[in-house]
């Protein structure tokens, strides 16, 4: 009966239980990408409107966790990021059609929680929602932007040794704000921010 019980141990359990081994490991992370604050056009008031501008180049750095149970990674970051992007007030007068050119400059605080799979112990495939919180502004397009937003970020990712590379696409599930000031005009508009970003990444444990 031990022989038995014995045998079912070692033929079952413990395969069962190597297989169920948590690792956990963790590190920093570095990048930069394009961000753009999207929009649809808005309605024409007080003689113009507002069309999104083009796309600018945005920065983050912060840290980051990964965690490997039954195959499946659990992977929390945070970091903070630099977004910039542009809108465009459009006038006409006297027949000519005037632009001038508004900036955004956003800074945040994002926590993504991304959940994903690994193919060869090299390749990453991972997606998940992001919370991302507004810790300063210099936008000369908006009277107050929401002091915290949601969006899902979807990529892939490469780990040599301890070194690492991400490539993602971020998109907006709640809006920044929901209306853009200027002239003294208030503008409608469902702004949300996307950005396609690549960092590089160091393990330290």
């Amino acid at each position: 009966m031990k022989r038995f019980l014995l045998s079912i141990v070692y033929t079952f359990i413990l395969p069962i239980a190597a297989f169920a081994q948590v690792s956990i490991h963790g590190g920093l992370k570095l990048g930069g990408g394009a961000s753009q604050v999207n929009f649809t056009k808005t309605a024409t008031q007080g003689g113009g409107a507002f069309v999104p501008g083009d796309a600018r180049v945005s920065f983050h750095g912060g840290g980051f966790l990964q965690a490997k149970v039954l195959g499946v990674l659990l992977r929390p970051e945070i970091y903070f990021t630099s977004i910039g992007s542009q809108a465009i007030f459009e006038s006409q007068n006297i027949q000519q059609v005037q632009t001038q050119i508004k900036n955004y400059n956003i800074n945040r605080i994002d926590v993504p929680i991304l959940i994903g799979l690994s193919t060869l112990k090299l390749l990453r495939v991972n997606g998940g929602p992001v919370v991302s919180a507004t810790v300063g502004n210099n936008t000369t397009v908006n009277q107050k932007l929401n002091s915290a937003t949601v969006g899902l970020q979807l990529g892939v990712g490469l780990d040599i040794g301890k070194l690492g590379v991400d490539a993602r696409y971020e998109g907006g599930l709640s809006n920044i704000s929901n209306q853009l000031t200027f002239g003294g005009f208030n503008f409608p508009a469902d702004q949300r921010i996307r950005q396609y970003m690549v960092s590089l990444s160091y393990r330290l444990f």
